[in-house]
């Protein structure tokens, strides 16, 4: 448990490609939002931080190439993100309770749809809230942070490999890990049913001598109380064939040592040694994940409605908030 001591809490959400985790974070921020803590206190913040807003330009975007032979670039994969800059942002959140004055979000511009939860259900998780709330003796952060994205979670130190897992410092930086996994057959159809994403900067030509998995420009340090200096928006649309081409082999085989095949038990090692081909073969549906991890998975295997995921999160955050100010 992290020290009670800091101005924000942050919750993780995480999972793949067109898994909720938006809509999630989004539903959870208005059940969450301007809840007053006790009687005549200050209501509680909240916010939202996307991953994505945490991608390098798309001149700095790695490339890869398909089964095809094609170069397209790779949006999936860690080295698409600025990590540096994101595990920067969330220590800033941590330590000040607020967005960094560099971030500003692009991803309110991305389509929305209907979460099919409704406005009685988000009142009465509100009631729930603030009753529950009321009753804290005392409540040391003020601000909770929805984190969400598509790669935030590493696997335990005692499972990772001699280096440290590229995600070590934005996974730490995470108090309460949530999961939602989703079935290969619902990620293909919601993301290639999607008509593209928001991004920065122009996108060059492929270029000719670089190979799979080209890391982005990194950084070190970068000043969060300077003004947004990335380039222009833009707008990427996933070329044919990119869910079976990038967006599921990827996505299963960053998150190896938590997705468990359909077969297993929930408490079985995940297995980082295997061929992407072979792990894509393992899991399945990619619907099954480890319990025994630190990191919440979601009821219903990737089956269950918006309704009884935002209850089950809704518990599990106001339980670790309300531990954590009983201490």
């Amino acid at each position: 448990m992290k020290p009670a001591s800091e101005e924000a809490i942050i919750i993780g959400i995480s999972g793949p490609s067109s898994s909720g985790k938006t809509t999630l974070a989004r539903l959870l921020q208005r059940v969450f939002y301007g809840v007053h803590l006790k009687l005549k206190d200050q209501p509680l913040n909240t916010f939202i931080i996307h991953e994505d807003d945490f991608y390098f330009p798309d001149d700095q975007i790695p490339y890869t190439t398909t089964r095809s032979g094609a170069r397209i670039q790779d949006w999936d994969t860690a080295s698409a993100i600025d990590i540096p800059f994101l595990s920067q942002a969330l220590h800033y959140v941590r330590k000040e309770g607020s967005l960094p004055p560099r971030l500003r979000s692009k991803e309110d511009q991305n389509g929305q749809t209907s979460s099919g939860v409704s406005e009685e259900l988000v009142q009465e998780l509100r009631g729930v809230v603030g009753t529950r709330l009321h009753e804290t003796r005392k409540c040391n952060e003020k601000t909770i942070a929805f984190l969400e994205g598509f790669l935030l979670f590493a696997p335990p130190p005692s499972e990772s490999k001699k280096e440290e897992h590229v995600l070590r410092s934005v996974h730490d930086s995470i108090d309460l890990h949530l999961f939602l996994p989703a079935a290969y057959e619902l990620v293909k159809a919601r993301r290639e049913g999607r008509s593209g994403y928001v991004t920065i900067g122009a996108a060059p030509e492929p270029p000719v001598d670089t190979g799979d998995g080209e890391h982005g420009k990194t950084r070190t340090e970068v000043d969060l109380d300077a003004e947004d200096d990335r380039p222009p928006q833009n707008f990427w649309v996933d070329p044919p064939g990119y869910v079976d081409d990038v967006v599921w082999p990827r996505y299963v085989t960053d998150h190896a040592w938590l997705l468990v095949a359909e077969d297993e038990d929930g408490d079985k090692k995940g297995s980082q040694d295997m061929t992407e081909a072979d792990l894509v073969r393992r899991v399945g549906g990619g619907t099954r994940a480890r319990t025994d991890v630190g990191v919440e998975v979601a009821p219903g295997c990737g089956n269950a409605g918006m309704d009884v995921i935002l209850r089950w999160a809704v518990d599990l955050i106001l339980g670790y908030y309300l531990d954590r100010t009983s201490v």
